[in-house]
């Protein structure tokens, strides 16, 4: 057996890494507004477990996960910006207000991601949660503060880190890879660098912003547009470029 190599390891990381930012555009045209005044932060992830347990196990019980719940857990302590003493952290507010509302008004699009200075930049992370905003209280003298939990609608998708150089997208996948002429067909293109996606195009024409969606940095969702019957190539574009084109093919 091979001795394992142990390499010195230098000071520890703090928990003050985590940047918090809300969308306040739409999915396919992020506008990402950062949460400030974060002073406690938990990234968590919860496993359901069930029991797999068969003959075969000579008396030793295992399980299985089946599932995963995702939650952010944020205290913030109420500021206003510099220059604006009447108004609050837009970032605080856009998470206050979502949690006065119900249904789909109560989801917001997030990200979160670790930004130690000169440090790790390997966590990043975003996903649509449904938020509670609760005020802390306390007496005369105590910071104004409130708990915000974000409870995870779906999965949580790794992204793109946003401090990393933007490049250019890639698409590895149409799928389907094939469409009606009279378009209306749901296509998935899937690949990398999507978050910050500014057009999809096919055949060289740009799709209306209404038909393609940025689902996360790896999937797009493109309702196919109308074409003549034959291979058209679908490309998507950010602010460092085009991706190479992969062929949708019209029948």
């Amino acid at each position: 057996m091979t001795a394992t190599t142990k390499v010195p390891l230098g000071a520890a990381t703090l928990n003050r890494k985590w940047y918090l930012d809300v969308n306040a555009g739409t999915p396919s045209v992020p506008d990402w507004v950062g949460v400030f005044g974060i002073n406690d932060f938990k990234d968590n992830v919860d496993p359901t477990l069930q029991d797999d347990s068969d003959f075969d196990s000579e008396g030793y019980k295992s399980s299985t996960v089946t599932a995963l719940a995702w939650s952010i857990e944020a205290k913030v302590t109420r500021k206003t910006p510099q220059g604006s003493p009447t108004a609050y952290d837009p970032g605080q507010e856009a998470l206050r207000l979502a949690g006065a509302e119900m249904g789909e008004d109560n989801v917001v699009h997030v990200r979160w991601y670790e930004m130690t200075p000169d440090g790790p930049r390997a966590e990043a992370y975003e996903g649509r949660a449904a938020v509670s905003w609760t005020p802390d209280g306390g007496p005369m003298d105590a910071n104004s503060t409130a708990t915000v939990t974000l409870t995870g609608q779906g999965k949580r998708n790794p992204i793109t880190h946003p401090d990393g150089a933007t490049v250019a997208p890639t698409i590895s996948a149409l799928v389907p890879n094939s469409a009606a002429t009279a378009g209306g067909d749901l296509i998935i293109i899937e690949g990398t660098g999507f978050t910050g996606a500014t057009a999809v195009k096919v055949a060289a024409v740009a799709v209306a912003s209404g038909a393609w969606e940025v689902i996360s940095d790896t999937r797009i969702a493109l309702i196919a547009p109308a074409k003549a019957a034959g291979a058209k190539a679908v490309t998507v574009e950010n602010a460092a470029g085009a991706s190479a084109g992969s062929n949708l093919t019209y029948a």
